[in-house]
C-alpha cells in the first residue's frame, strides 16, 4: 500500500500562522501536526511503505523537514502541485482532486490473483489537518476484513453543521450510496473525516474519474473536489464502506480546533517533573498545572502555567498566567494573562491581559 498526503494548500483559515509555514507545521503538544500524523503511521506501516507527499506552498520547508526526520521510516516521494494562480503573491491551487491525481504515476496497472493482493497494492489518502483518535491499524483492519473495494472515514456532526462538510448517505450495511460536497440542504449528518483507503483497482478508477474533471476544467472553473470523483466511483459499482470514527477525529483546520486538538493530545501525554533537568527546563517561583508541554530550554519565572498549555522550545515566560494556549517556539512573554490563545514562533509580547489572542510568527507587541 502507498500513502498519499496532499499538503500543498496554504491553510488560509489558519492565517496569520500559515504566512510563514505550512498549515501542517503548526506545533501542538510538542510536535507539528504532520509529525503527529506520520508518527501514527509508523505504528502501522513499515519502512518499505512509500509516502507520496503532494507539495506546493512552502514546499522547501516540507521537503527538507521530511527528509531530515522520516527518511528512515518511509520511502519518500515528493510531487509538486503547480499553483493555479496567485493573489497578492499567495498561491492558490486546483484543489484536493488534482492533488490526489498527481500521485497516479506511482501506481502501476497490475493484474491480481486475489482481492487481498489488489487491496495490498492500493492507496491510503490522508489530509494534513486531521488526525484520527483511533490507530490506523484499526482502519486497516476494517479495510482488509470487509468485502469492499475501499473505505472512507466519517464522523457524526450536528444536523445544523452538516452543510459545512462533505457528507455521505449509506445503506444498512454502511455501504456509501451518495456523497455531496457542502450540501445546500440537509442530506446526512455523516461528515467525511479525511481518511480514505482503496484497492489498486479502485485507486486507478478514481484517478480516471478525476482526470475527466481535470480535462474539462476552464480558467474560471471551481477547484476540483474529490467528492465528485468518489461519487463516480460508487456509481460505477465499486463498494466503498463508511467507517464511523465514533471516538472522533482531531481537526486542526481552524484556530479553535487547534486548541481542542492540543487539549486532547496533552491529556494523552503531559510532561513530567522528572523530565525538566534532561530538557534544561527551569521553573522559578511558578506553579505548573498539568497537562502541559514544555519544550527544551524553556524558562518559566513567577508564573502560573496550565492546564492545557503547550509551549515550544527556547521560550521565556515571566509574570504571566496562561491557560488553554498553544505557544510555539522561541517566544518571550512578560506580564501576560490569557487563555484560549495561539501565539506563533519568535514572538515578543508584554503587558497584555486578554483572552483569545491570535498572534502570528515574529510579532512584537
Amino acid at each position: 500500500m502507498k500513502i498519499i498526503g496532499p499538503i500543498a494548500g496554504i491553510g488560509s483559515r489558519l492565517r496569520p500562522f500559515t504566512l510563514s509555514k505550512p498549515k501542517a507545521f503548526i506545533r501542538v503538544a510538542g510536535k507539528t501536526v504532520l509529525d503527529h500524523i506520520l508518527d501514527k503511521f509508523t505504528n502501522t506501516f513499515d519502512s518499505e511503505t512509500e509516502l507520496i507527499l503532494i507539495v506546493g506552498y512552502k514546499k522547501r520547508q516540507i521537503i527538507d523537514y521530511i527528509k531530515k526526520n522520516y527518511s528512515d521510516k518511509f520511502k519518500l516521494t515528493f510531487i509538486e502541485q503547480v499553483p493555479r494562480g496567485y493573489k497578492e503573491d499567495i498561491p492558490y491551487y486546483w484543489g484536493l482532486g488534482e492533488a490526489v491525481y498527481l500521485a497516479h504515476k506511482r501506481f502501476k496497472k497490475q493484474e491480481f490473483k486475489s482481492n487481498e493482493d489488489d487491496k495490498r497494492a492500493g492507496s491510503l489518502i490522508f489530509l494534513s489537518d486531521m488526525i484520527p483518535i483511533v490507530e490506523y491499524s484499526y482502519l486497516m483492519y476494517r479495510y482488509y476484513e470487509s468485502d469492499v473495494d475501499g473505505i472512507i472515514t466519517v464522523i457524526e456532526v450536528p444536523k445544523e453543521d452538516a452543510i459545512s462538510y462533505g457528507v455521505v448517505t449509506i445503506d444498512e450495511n454502511s455501504i456509501i450510496r451518495r456523497l455531496v460536497e457542502k450540501p445546500k440542504e440537509f442530506v446526512s449528518n455523516l461528515a467525511i473525516a479525511g481518511i480514505y483507503a482503496f484497492s489498486n483497482s479502485a485507486t486507478h478508477a478514481l484517478f480516471r474519474n478525476i482526470k475527466k474533471y481535470l480535462n474539462n476544467r476552464k480558467e474560471n472553473s471551481k477547484e476540483i473536489y474529490l467528492t465528485e470523483s468518489l461519487q463516480d466511483l460508487v456509481n460505477s459499482g465499486y463498494k466503498i464502506a463508511a467507517v464511523n470514527l465514533k471516538q472522533g477525529i482531531l481537526d486542526f483546520g481552524r484556530p479553535s480546533e487547534v486548541l481542542n486538538g492540543n487539549k486532547y493530545l496533552l491529556e494523552q501525554n503531559s510532561i513530567k517533573k522528572e523530565d525538566f533537568q534532561s530538557l534544561n527546563i527551569t521553573i522559578d517561583k511558578s506553579f505548573i498545572k498539568n497537562p502541559i508541554h514544555l519544550g527544551k530550554n524553556t524558562n518559566i519565572v513567577n508564573s502560573v502555567i496550565g492546564p492545557y498549555v503547550s509551549i515550544g522550545k527556547n521560550s521565556f515566560i515571566q509574570n504571566s498566567i496562561l491557560r488553554n494556549c498553544v505557544i510555539e517556539e522561541s517566544v518571550k512573554l512578560k506580564n501576560i494573562i490569557t487563555e484560549n490563545s495561539i501565539i506563533g514562533s519568535n514572538v515578543k509580547v508584554e503587558n497584555i491581559s486578554q483572552s483569545g489572542l491570535i498572534i502570528g510568527d515574529k510579532s512584537i507587541f
